[in-house]
């Protein structure tokens, strides 16, 4: 079954999604001295407000709705990465898997955050180089694998940047990471190319993510 025809933003909606983020990135800034637990859920919510009063997806059932989900559009939603050439760069994992990966990621990063809350406190900020790049590690490593993943019909890659400046917010930095347009240059889709693992492991690589988001930290005021 062909997943929903969700291709890219149309022109009218790109004010109402950079509005929408601005929002979206005050209410983490709010709540990150809360420091939850990252759960997908939260992501799905992103999703949805991202998305709130525009007309490029499908329907209100592919926001905050993973591949593979029980709705007849997601059950079987195969993505592939391609160029404007038409050639598949990239494929994703299949819509029947995307549930399990999700749930390792949780897992994963249930267990990092855990490790790095007791090394900074809430309402502090990194104090030594190595701090400041285990945080930046993080929001490569979780911003790259959610992007291998792909869990959404679309608007991955705008989820896996909220996702960054969620771990950079947890823990005292700025929102380093633009989300609406994408990162300026060749880099960062380099970057997001990196990430796509490839069958069957789907194994990505996060190491040019990394290197990119300690560059965009250093640029930000």
């Amino acid at each position: 079954m062909p997943g929903p025809a969700w291709g890219e933003v149309a022109p009218t909606d790109v004010p109402i999604i950079q509005a929408n983020i601005r929002a979206l990135l005050v209410d983490l800034h709010a709540q990150a001295p809360a420091r939850v637990t990252p759960d997908v859920v939260l992501a799905h919510d992103w999703h949805r407000a991202i998305y709130q009063g525009t007309v490029s997806p499908p329907g209100m059932h592919c926001l905050g709705a993973f591949r593979g989900s029980a709705d007849r559009d997601l059950v079987d939603c195969p993505v592939s990465i391609g160029n404007a050439r038409g050639e598949v760069l990239a494929v994703t994992p299949a819509a029947r898997d995307v549930a399990g990966h999700l749930r390792h990621l949780d897992s994963a990063h249930t267990a990092a955050v855990g490790s790095l809350d007791q090394l900074i406190p809430v309402a502090t900020k990194p104090t030594t180089s190595g701090q400041l790049e285990a945080v930046v590690a993080l929001a490569a490593a979780v911003h790259s694998r959610w992007v291998c993943i792909h869990p959404y019909a679309n608007g991955n890659g705008r989820t896996a940047r909220v996702w960054a400046n969620w771990v950079a917010l947890r823990y005292g930095l700025p929102p380093f990471v633009r989300i609406e347009p994408r990162p300026d240059g060749l880099l960062y889709a380099q970057a997001a190319a990196r990430s796509m693992g490839t069958p069957p492991s789907f194994r990505d690589d996060a190491t040019l993510t990394y290197s990119l988001f300690l560059d965009l930290l250093a640029q930000k005021p």
